[in-house]
């Protein structure tokens, strides 16, 4: 009878652990396919403020003698965007140079909600970019959408 009783008290602890080993090995396999989707996903293309800008468009020996009049913190936050930029691929960095000029031609008050727009989906998971994309069409111009789409890699909704 002990014998019986232990041999219940082995299998009532093994079930909930198998239960749970499954439970973490789809957890697991959930994240490695997340994984998977995020790198098919392109990546968003960081459009430069105006300042790094020009500084993208200085010679070395200017741009450093430009960053040097620069308080530190600011300096920081401009070679941070500035080796952000350089580590772009050539074909994001030729997708960029296409859409900063219509970029700059937008109303500075359209290109302000523009790049808000852009930092709020940088936040978003890449589904959820998709569908407020799909979703905002109102708030934002043609021109503008097809900014923010570029941007994103996020073809015109079907």
């Amino acid at each position: 009878m002990r014998f019986l009783v232990t041999i219940a008290a082995v299998v009532a602890l093994a079930v909930p652990l198998a239960a749970q080993n499954n439970i973490v090995r789809q957890k697991e396999l959930r994240q490695q396919k997340l994984k998977q989707q995020q790198q098919k996903q392109p990546k968003m293309v960081p459009l430069p403020a105006p300042a790094v800008e020009r500084f993208l468009q200085m010679s070395p020996e200017d741009r450093e003698r430009a960053l040097s009049q620069l308080t530190p913190e600011r300096r920081q936050q401009v070679e941070k965007q500035l080796n952000r930029l350089q580590q772009l691929s050539p074909e994001q960095m030729q997708r960029l140079q296409g859409l900063y000029p219509a970029f700059e031609n937008l109303r500075p008050v359209r290109r302000q909600a523009v790049r808000a727009e852009l930092q709020e989906l940088r936040q978003m998971r890449p589904v959820l970019r998709k569908d407020r994309l799909n979703s905002d069409a109102g708030n934002f111009s043609p021109e503008e959408m097809s900014i923010l789409r570029q941007v994103t890699g996020i073809p015109e909704q079907q």
